[in-house]
């Protein structure tokens, strides 16, 4: 399939036919987004939508643009020309106006390329802390998280999120003592469980053999397919799992390569 340039028109042409019918609103909608650094284009006129409850997968060379447009997303940078908008919670949020730790108490969830667990606590506790209202979603207050704190909904509802991505087996354990697969599974069991609706995640395979790439990839199929969660990766291995569209950023601009499984 030829790739072609992404904008507003060619994201609705390429809708498949049965959502066409009861089409909803785009989880994200960008428009015209553009951003320099020092002079050099890194973002050129970028448009596209994310519908709820699919993954696109976004490849491109190194400093294509590819973290810089999850940090637009997640309101870290701000751009220069264009628009934003996240469908959260039956609101719309602008991520340029609103700071990172409201957009994730708002449903936007970020995976960065290091893993930020707190690698003394437990792994129920890492997850317990990014439960939606707790001291524990403050840093400071996270270290202090009392048995008390935590209702007993709330404590199974982690359970529940790490049995998900298979790590309930190790709950207790110190996250130091975690493999680098386990702990990406524990952090997409944190995204989990402060409700995020956007999860916007920098290469998760990234340091991954091949059973662990395996076993990531069909936890973020479950939370698709199950959760109806949109999904945004920024990943070089493109065959790691089934994904509903492909997209390549380079030159400041994004491409798409086609559907499901491409």
């Amino acid at each position: 399939m030829n790739a072609h340039a992404l904008s507003p028109a060619a994201s609705a042409a390429a809708r498949p036919p049965a959502a066409a019918s009861a089409y909803q609103a785009p989880g994200v909608a960008v428009r015209d987004l553009a951003l320099a650094f020092g002079g050099q284009t890194i973002l050129d006129g970028v448009s596209f939508d994310l519908r709820p409850g699919e993954i696109v997968l976004l490849h491109g060379g190194n400093g294509s643009g590819k973290t810089v447009l999850l940090n637009v997303l997640c309101g870290y940078l701000t751009p220069d020309a264009g628009s934003v908008g996240l469908e959260l919670g039956g609101r719309r949020v602008d991520p340029s106006r609103t700071a990172p730790e409201r957009l994730a108490r708002l449903g936007v969830g970020r995976l960065w390329q290091e893993i930020r667990l707190f690698p003394t606590m437990t792994v129920l506790d890492n997850v317990l802390a990014a439960t939606p209202k707790l001291p524990g979603g403050r840093p400071l207050c996270a270290h202090y998280l009392r048995p008390g704190a935590v209702r007993d909904e709330q404590r199974a509802k982690a359970m529940e999120h790490l049995r998900r991505v298979g790590m309930s087996g190790r709950a207790r354990s110190s996250c130091d003592m975690l493999s680098v697969g386990q702990m990406k599974r524990v952090a997409l069991a944190r995204l989990l469980q402060m409700e995020a609706r956007l999860l916007l995640l920098d290469e998760p395979f990234a340091g991954l053999d091949v059973d662990a790439v395996a076993a990531l990839a069909q936890d973020l199929e479950r939370v698709r397919d199950e959760r109806r969660r949109t999904v945004l990766i920024v990943e070089h291995r493109r065959d790691a799992l089934s994904v509903d569209r492909t997209w390549t950023i380079g030159e400041g601009r994004i491409r798409e390569e086609g559907g499901r499984g491409g």
